[in-house]
């Protein structure tokens, strides 16, 4: 079984009256620990809040033994964001949020965040991952043989928590199908997961992401 990662996305939503990481204080901050700003050279400004947003606004210092993780900003949404492939890497620059915003712009993230949310895409490279997903729903879709005029089954998995709803702040919805078009058999799996605003549980949940997905493929084989 073999993991590919597409992209792993840790994000911070604030509930402050004013978003917090203001321009170039955020960049400074960020260059501090290691970061190389990817925002041109902004005109002149003046003001107490400005800001800079983009899904890419800084990166690790380059280093070629490691995939580079991204700093997203957006002010309207009070989002900053993690944005990368490799999960060690997104997992250290959350921690580097966490540091940055409790020295450098003085937040009590127990009280200032709203949630932290992680989400991601990977495919996972398997034999006949669709015949795998009817032999495990069985024939429960076979009611809409007649609805249809052919026989039918289910094509993906959707996995979420027995109680509550999507919008709650702690929540976990994974999907899991075909990967099409694909030029080997493979499962294309989605996810989302939110625990409020424990950033440790969270933190957690990332660093076991990929083993979940593994033992959730090996429960739809019947493994």
């Amino acid at each position: 079984m073999i993991i590919i990662p597409q992209k792993y996305h840790v994000a911070f939503v604030f509930n402050t009256l004013y978003y917090p990481f203001t321009y170039p204080e955020i960049l400074n901050s960020l260059a501090s620990r290691g970061y190389m700003s990817l925002v041109p050279p902004q005109p002149l400004q003046t003001g107490a809040r400005i800001y800079v947003s983009g899904p890419a606004i800084a990166t690790k210092a380059a280093d070629p033994r490691k995939a580079p993780c991204f700093i997203e900003l957006s002010e309207p949404k009070k989002i900053i964001a993690c944005n990368g492939t490799a999960i060690d890497e997104i997992i250290s620059s959350v921690r580097d949020i966490v540091d940055l915003s409790q020295k450098d712009f003085q937040l009590d993230l127990n009280n200032d965040v709203n949630f932290v949310e992680l989400s991601g895409t990977v495919t996972v490279q398997n034999d006949n991952p669709i015949d795998a997903i009817k032999n495990f729903t069985g024939d429960r879709y076979r009611v809409f043989d007649e609805v249809l005029g052919t026989e039918s089954a289910e094509g993906s998995i959707r996995i979420i928590p027995k109680h509550g709803v999507q919008t709650d702040k702690k929540w976990f919805d994974i999907s899991v199908a075909q990967k099409v078009p694909s030029a080997k058999n493979a499962y294309f799996v989605e996810f989302v997961y939110r625990n409020g605003n424990n950033i440790e549980s969270v933190l957690d949940f990332a660093s076991n992401i990929e083993n979940k997905i593994s033992s959730i493929i090996s429960k739809i084989k019947g493994v």
